[in-house]
């Protein structure tokens, strides 16, 4: 019981690598998670230009560009807004989507056996960042005087005015924090799970008794692969509800009535 509480909060918390100033582990994921998306993203250009039907991981990315494109961006959005605002989504998509596949490997990828994005002050950075485009891009739509006055639908009473518009100015707010709650709470839930399945490995092994021994290792390590399995599927959907949650919320910002 002490080994599974210890290994679900150290998968909480974060870790502070010895003799490093400060630094610690999610500040090291997040620098190898930008500056590799950096240099991948600038290769598969270059070899994208040079083809003229892209193969191998230049198609497999093209394929993730254009489906963000055309499933997320476009449809919410539109072919006029959306074009502004592509690179964001593209950016966004694929920096989450590289944090949580990064906190499924371990050594010598990932020592620290972590995701980035199970610290809820990387996902409340990102819900930040998701916030301040909404606004942005709802203001630059409608002005800074229209943006914030049409928070409030045409039509209704005077005396409903103010209320309504402070429960509209509220939910600005609470639609990033529900961004930021469901990323941490969904990727620190499965390495919690996984850690959890790890303690059951290594107290079966301390158990004295052969056929409990094993049957509890095989039975552990097999759910443990499967949620392994299950967590690259969970680590895709997640990418892509942030990213479309943020795209809808977008699309009620620049929206005649918001």
């Amino acid at each position: 019981m002490t080994l599974m509480l210890a290994s679900i909060v150290s998968h909480l918390s974060d870790y502070t690598i010895p003799g490093a100033g400060g630094l610690t582990a999610h500040m090291v994921l997040l620098t190898m998670v930008s500056v590799s998306m950096i240099l991948v993203f600038k290769v598969v250009a270059g070899l994208a230009a040079g083809q003229p039907k892209p193969t191998g991981f230049v198609a497999l990315v093209e394929v993730g560009l254009v489906w963000v494109r055309d499933e997320i961006v476009y449809p919410w959005l539109g072919p006029e807004t959306g074009r502004k605002w592509l690179y964001f989504f593209w950016t966004l998509f694929f920096f989450i989507l590289t944090n949580n596949l990064l906190g499924l490997m371990g050594f010598p990828v990932n020592p620290w056996h972590r995701a980035a994005t199970g610290n809820i002050m990387v996902t409340c950075a990102l819900a930040i960042i998701a916030f301040c485009a909404i606004q942005f891009a709802g203001m630059k739509k409608h002005g800074m005087v229209g943006y914030w006055t049409n928070l409030v639908p045409h039509g209704l009473p005077w005396w409903l005015v103010p209320i309504v518009w402070v429960i509209e100015f509220i939910g600005l707010f609470t639609k990033p924090f529900a961004l930021m709650v469901r990323l941490f709470a969904n990727m620190t839930a499965g390495h919690a799970i996984i850690a959890v399945l790890l303690s059951f490995m290594f107290g079966a092994v301390a158990w004295r008794g052969a056929f409990i021994e094993t049957a509890g290792t095989v039975s552990a390590f097999a759910f443990m692969l499967f949620m392994m399995l299950f967590e690259t599927l969970v680590a895709l959907i997640q990418a892509y509800i942030f990213t479309v949650l943020t795209a809808i919320f977008m699309s009620v910002a620049v929206a005649e009535e918001h």
